[in-house]
């Protein structure tokens, strides 16, 4: 690199450093006396989820099979990064509705070392087969914000979970005991389950925010019956009056049994990891 165009490196960095310096000095000198995001009309986060991920999922045939640890049994990817997406709207003076969204999809291929029942397929010991799950999330949720003091925000409410599953098995498969050459058994379907949830921030200092929110459904609705998690602990630092970074660690865990005629079976699906996102207050 020539003496001229590292000292015009040097210089771009040190022209961004200082607009960031005089962004956060103005935005401090002007500030509220807490975070945007208890007081903003809108919130908006953009970024990255980082989850380590399981799947256990069955699809019964004729007679019932096992539950099939995907990632450990057929060898698909057990951790993933994948964009994320979040947003706030307070309307009213009490009043919120925020939602989320992401989309993992995973696959790999294994050696079976034992039979694996899918459907009235079974794929036998020693075969080699692919197999894949997604898994697609979006949640919606309504709910009424309390002030417990000025640097302190509690809420409750309500929302819906929509969850799309899609998971396939593919391989030299034997139906009946007889050889049927190469098949793929897959199911899909997509889950609505609606649930409560309550969620707390507390502000610090005008740069800072902790945050932590949960939501939890236990029921039997139509073809669904089960449960899920879906939580959140986290901070976010205001880099300037509209624009921050957070970093969260998220948990989120479906238990349901599903009964329809393309798929009868279950499945459990958890991912846990971090979340970093740049962030926007208006």
């Amino acid at each position: 690199m020539s003496k001229l165009a590292e000292k015009t490196r040097l210089g771009v960095h040190f022209l961004v450093l200082l607009m960031s310096l005089a962004a956060t000095n103005a935005w401090a000198q002007s500030s509220e006396d807490y975070h945007p995001f208890l007081t903003d009309k809108y919130q908006l986060q953009v970024g990255l989820f980082a989850p380590s991920m399981n799947f256990d999922i069955q699809a019964s045939g004729r007679v019932p099979g096992d539950d099939i640890d995907f990632d450990k049994v057929l060898g698909i990817d057990d951790s993933e990064r994948t964009p994320e997406i979040a947003f706030r709207w307070n309307f009213g003076e009490k009043w919120m509705v925020s939602g989320q969204a992401w989309t993992t999809d995973s696959s790999g291929g294994a050696i079976l070392t034992k039979d694996v029942e899918w459907e009235d397929l079974v794929f036998q010991a020693g075969s080699n087969v692919r197999a894949g799950v997604e898994n697609s999330v979006i949640r919606v949720f309504f709910g009424r914000r309390f002030s417990t003091g000025p640097q302190h925000e509690f809420g409750v409410g309500a929302g819906l979970h929509w969850m799309k599953v899609n998971a396939f098995i593919e391989g030299e498969a034997f139906i009946n005991g007889e050889a049927s050459g190469f098949q793929r058994g897959s199911v899909s379907s997509g889950v609505p389950l609606p649930n409560i949830g309550a969620w707390y921030y507390y502000s610090p200092a005008p740069h800072w925010l902790l945050s932590a929110r949960l939501d939890w459904l236990s029921a039997n609705i139509g073809n669904y019956k089960g449960g899920l998690w879906n939580s959140a602990v986290g901070a976010n630092f205001q880099i300037s009056r509209h624009f921050g970074i957070g970093l969260q660690y998220q948990f989120f865990q479906l238990d349901v049994d599903v009964d329809k005629s393309d798929w009868k079976g279950k499945a459990k699906i958890s991912q846990k990891g971090p979340f970093l996102a740049l962030t926007a207050t208006w």
